[in-house]
C-alpha cells in the first residue's frame, strides 16, 4: 500500500486484499483534549518543585496554552494547502513544536512572566512564520500573533515586536552566551549580537575544517 503511486495508476485496493487489514482513522483532537494535553506538559515543567519557577510565571503558563491554541486554529484556518503552497499543512506536530521550545525555559533565565510570553511568540513564529513563502503571508501571521497576544497579555508591552517599521527582533537560542559556553536557552538582545555569535562560530568552523571536500 505504501508503494502505490498517489498521482497515477489505480487508486482502488482490491477488496480481497483489503479484507486482511484493519482500518482505523484518528481525527484531530478537540480543543478540550489539546488543552488537557499541553497543560499537563507545561505544568509538569513550570510547576515542578525541583525547578522552582516563580509563582507569577506559573500563573502565566495557563493563558499561554490557551493563546497557543487560538493562534494554531487561526493559522490553520487562514493558510490553506494549495498546489503552489503544498506544505501549508499545520497539525499537532507543529503545535507540539511550539511547546517543545517553551519547555526549554529555565527558572534562572525566565523569572519574568513577560519573557515567557516573548518566548512563546518566538517559538510560534519559528514554527509557523518560517514556513510561509511570502512577506504578505508573514504579515498575516504576525497580525494573528499580535492580536492574540494583545488580548491575552494586555499588560505587557509587546507591540514593538510587531511594528511595521523597524520591529524589535525577537530571537531565542541555546547559544545565547556563545558557542564555547554551556548551552543556555535565552534571548539574544539584537541582530548585531546574533551576527557576532554566528560569525564567530563560522570562523571557528572554518579554522577547524579548512578544506571542504566537494567531490
Amino acid at each position: 500500500l505504501a508503494c502505490m503511486n498517489p498521482t497515477a495508476g489505480s487508486f482502488i485496493v482490491n477488496p480481497r486484499l483489503q479484507r486482511n487489514f484493519w482500518t482505523c482513522a484518528v481525527p484531530f483532537p478537540e480543543t478540550g483534549a489539546l488543552n488537557t494535553i499541553y497543560n499537563t506538559f507545561t505544568e509538569g515543567h513550570f510547576k515542578n518543585p525541583a525547578l522552582n519557577f516563580k509563582p507569577v510565571v506559573q500563573e502565566t503558563v495557563g493563558q499561554i496554552v490557551k493563546s497557543a491554541m487560538q493562534v494554531h486554529a487561526s493559522v490553520v484556518g487562514m493558510f490553506r494547502k494549495t498546489a503552489a503552497n503544498f506544505h501549508y499543512e499545520f497539525n499537532i506536530r507543529h503545535l507540539t513544536g511550539v511547546f517543545s521550545g517553551l519547555l526549554q525555559a529555565s527558572p534562572k533565565e525566565f523569572g519574568d512572566p513577560q519573557k515567557v510570553v516573548e518566548l512563546w511568540l518566538h517559538e510560534s513564529e519559528r514554527i509557523y512564520g518560517d514556513r510561509l513563502v511570502s512577506v504578505a503571508d508573514l504579515k498575516k501571521y504576525r497580525s494573528i500573533a499580535d492580536g492574540t497576544a494583545k488580548k491575552a497579555f494586555a499588560k505587557y508591552n509587546i507591540s514593538h515586536f510587531f511594528s511595521d517599521k523597524n520591529p524589535v527582533p525577537l530571537v531565542f537560542a541555546p547559544f545565547s552566551r556563545g558557542h564555547e559556553e554551556e548551552p543556555c536557552y535565552d534571548r539574544i538582545p539584537d541582530i548585531d549580537r546574533l551576527s557576532e555569535l554566528l560569525t564567530k562560530a563560522l570562523n571557528e568552523y572554518n579554522e577547524t575544517f579548512a578544506a571542504m571536500d566537494l567531490v
